[in-house]
């Protein structure tokens, strides 16, 4: 019982947690287009995958409406927590597949986003808000097409490790038999 209570203890003690209000907005408020033009940030872009219990979005950024240029894919971090025993009161969790409008908190990589700043599902209604002089995002780098294969993929790697390995072993015991033939 003493081992069963100070394994819970231990569990518990390695759990963070952040507190945060979204406070502000409320009727009579500025309008959505108003905070979408006052936001320094604003673009949208298609979740490739997620990671961090869906609270980190690698994004495909389609169109900038507002902020820095932008490379072809960027995380958005999600809550101002990480980790297997952590939440926080504003996690945002996203979904992969989905076209984000995304209004980051802040005004330049990386992005962090949280479930009180105006990041929604994009929608037909959104259309309106778009600014006539939204422009693309960079072009697509190698480094983002193994980065986005590995992140939808991650078995790859330790499977890669173990042939490795495997390998390496098979080439140490081919060797040694050939000594031992020799002798």
């Amino acid at each position: 019982m003493a081992a069963l209570t100070a394994v819970g203890a231990l569990a518990f003690a390695g759990v963070q947690t952040a507190e945060a209000s979204c406070g502000g907005g409320g009727p009579g408020g500025p309008s959505l287009g108003d905070r979408i033009a006052a936001a320094p940030t604003v673009f949208v872009g298609t979740v490739v995958y997620t990671s961090d219990q869906e609270r980190v979005a690698r994004v495909k950024v389609e169109s900038i409406w507002r902020g820095p240029e932008l490379p072809a894919y960027i995380d958005v971090h999600g809550s101002p927590v990480s980790g297997p025993f952590t939440a926080s009161s504003v996690d945002r969790h996203y979904q992969s597949g989905t076209r984000y409008l995304f209004v980051p908190v802040n005004a330049n990589p990386p992005f962090d986003d949280n479930s009180c700043s105006l990041t929604q599902p994009y929608t037909a209604d959104l259309v309106a808000y778009a600014p006539s002089d939204a422009r693309a995002a960079g072009p697509a780098t190698f480094s983002d097409h193994i980065q986005n294969f590995l992140g939808q993929n991650a078995w790859v790697l330790p499977l890669l490790f173990v042939l490795i390995i495997a390998g390496a072993l098979a080439a140490l015991i081919r060797m040694r038999s050939r000594k031992r033939r020799q002798a």
